[in-house]
């Protein structure tokens, strides 16, 4: 069971949850879902079963026995990343044109999201590659 402990920290990060919140559902201590994260001890075969429904995947991969569900995790975590990047830079834009209108009244601040664009197909682009060397 090596790297269990990673795979147990990476799932609950996956899913936004909180050690509290983990410790909550399965009915246990936080400091027990630290120790198993940290490595310093292991779940038993039934918090096993019950971290695989929680977390949404197969306790073969929840052990290790299995990649496939890595990839899917690893390409969860790229596109909430990609998508927050976009999220924060179309946001970044439409407060700057809104604020060149604001100020100089100038109609030529939309032209920023002519620069936008690239860079969110860059942003799209970055990841598509991390994508792809994830499978490689």
């Amino acid at each position: 069971m090596n790297n269990l402990n990673e795979r147990l920290k990476n799932l609950r990060e996956a899913n936004n949850l909180s050690q509290e919140e983990v410790a909550s559902r399965l009915k246990i201590s936080r400091q027990s879902i630290s120790k198993w994260e940290l490595g310093d001890s292991i779940p038993d075969i039934e918090k096993l079963t019950e971290l695989s429904k929680i977390y949404g995947v197969s306790l073969d991969y929840l052990v290790g026995n299995s990649k496939s569900e890595s990839i899917k995790i690893n390409e969860q975590i790229l596109r909430k990343k990609r998508n927050a990047l976009q999220v924060i830079l179309w946001s970044a834009c439409v407060a700057i044109v809104l604020l060149l209108i604001m100020f100089f009244e100038d109609e030529r601040a939309g032209i920023l999201f002519i620069f936008a664009i690239p860079l969110s197909a860059w942003i799209n682009y970055y990841y598509q590659c991390q994508k792809s060397k994830q499978k490689n």
